[in-house]
């Protein structure tokens, strides 16, 4: 489902991510200001929202430091297991939505656009972020599909 002017207006674009096939990275683009704090966040690829979530500051990260994880992992989905190291508990599992289509996405040449705003508190936060994933239920997030593997659509879709 594509953004809402509304959710757009209250929204930072805050950076981007790409996947370089030549050297198997991902390319970061990310503004002067990206928001801090109790931050919330949309994942868009060509205005579709693909995923929603939430990213708390702490000593140890923040949104920004958040967003690199996340990607590194689908990264790690894209080129495999890391040679002679243990298999990650993730790999040991079903992979979640995020790590299923986010990979085939950035592999077609799409960039993610990194939408976020900073929340005064945290019961604001995980409140906004419960309304954007039950509004947009999007592909990358388990409040788009069924416990049987069947795609949700939002309203009016």
């Amino acid at each position: 489902m594509k953004i809402t002017d509304e959710d757009r207006r209250d929204f930072t674009l805050a950076g981007t991510v790409r996947w370089d096939p030549t050297s198997l990275t991902l390319v970061w683009t990310w503004q002067q200001i990206v928001p801090t704090g109790y931050v919330v966040y949309l994942m868009l690829i060509d205005g579709d929202v693909k995923k929603g979530g939430i990213a708390k500051d702490t000593a140890a990260s923040t949104f920004k430091k958040r967003m690199q994880s996340e990607f590194a992992v689908v990264r790690q989905v894209i080129v495999g297991p890391i040679a002679g190291k243990p298999l990650p508990g993730w790999r040991q599992r079903p992979l979640d939505p995020g790590k299923k289509y986010a990979p085939p996405a950035l592999l077609a040449g799409h960039t993610v656009e990194l939408w976020a705003k900073s929340c005064p508190t945290p019961l604001l936060m995980d409140s906004e972020e419960t309304r954007l994933n039950i509004k947009y239920r999007g592909e990358w997030t388990k409040e788009g599909w069924t416990r049987d593997g069947q795609r949700l659509w939002p309203a009016g879709e």
